[in-house]
């Protein structure tokens, strides 16, 4: 005789309907190039995965925080935008980083693994590893001429900013800043990141090298891996890197919803 505990016991043993698990939601804190700002990363919401939710990240003295002070000291400026992104986490996270924004990604990555709350991925672009050296000679000390022509070869340049006297001369002590930062940086002595990294690089890119990006192998005990296509510096709008980018994501989320 099967009483009513005997028939709770049967059917809390019995095999239940399989039901689809929601994919979790990644933030994607993104860290611009040298003279950039939130506003580069404005159209990735548009094209990388349902599951991802895009929050540019603008340092201080640039975009919607130009009022405030540039900030010069390597440590002082990782310490403000670790703080700008922690606040901000909900859940699994990554961060990117163009050019010098892989170097701020990087580092804040350390900062927040020093904290035991590390991204789910590093994604770096346009930049050699943090222990490589410089693809290209400095220019962050050429007279503004020869700098802006610089920076105009490797369409780095905003038309608008040429055109207008006012905004070069508050544009260029923001690019300098930036630019001093990103061809003077030294890897502070620490171990290796514990989160996958993804490296994205143009073939034709004068700052960056095969060489140089893959040593961003070293930088994580983690995967790895890097994609090289047909580019320049500036590839952020590329067909190439934007899909390779949302299929690395893809990837991602699928990892995350099966662990």
């Amino acid at each position: 005789m099967t009483t009513s505990d005997d028939l709770g016991r049967l059917l809390a043993a019995a095999p239940q309907p399989t039901q689809d698990r929601p994919s979790p939601r990644i933030q994607v804190f993104c860290l611009p190039h040298a003279g950039g700002g939130a506003m580069h990363f404005q159209s990735w919401q548009g094209w990388l995965p349902h599951a991802s939710e895009v929050i540019p990240i603008d340092l201080p003295g640039h975009g919607r925080r130009f009022r405030e002070s540039l900030i010069e000291d390597w440590q002082c400026l990782i310490d403000d935008l670790t703080g700008q992104i922690v606040d901000r986490i909900r859940g699994p996270y990554i961060v990117v980083g163009h050019s010098l924004g892989s170097l701020l990604a990087y580092e804040v990555a350390r900062n927040l693994q020093n904290r035991r709350n590390s991204p789910a991925l590093l994604v770096v672009a346009g930049r050699n590893g943090p222990a490589a050296g410089l693809s290209h000679r400095p220019i962050h000390e050429l007279p503004d001429t020869q700098l802006l022509a610089a920076l105009s070869r490797l369409g780095g340049t905003p038309d608008d900013v040429n055109e207008h006297p006012e905004l070069l001369e508050m544009y260029l002590p923001m690019l300098r800043t930036d630019l001093r930062l990103a061809e003077t940086y030294r890897r502070e002595p620490g171990p290796p990141l514990s989160c996958p990294i993804a490296v994205f690089g143009g073939r034709q890119d004068p700052m960056a090298d095969s060489l140089g990006m893959l040593a961003w192998e070293r930088e994580t005990t983690d995967s790895f891996d890097m994609t090289i296509f047909e580019g320049g510096h500036f590839f952020l709008t590329a067909r190439a890197f934007t899909a390779a980018l949302a299929a690395r994501l893809d990837r991602l989320v699928e990892e995350l919803a099966a662990a």
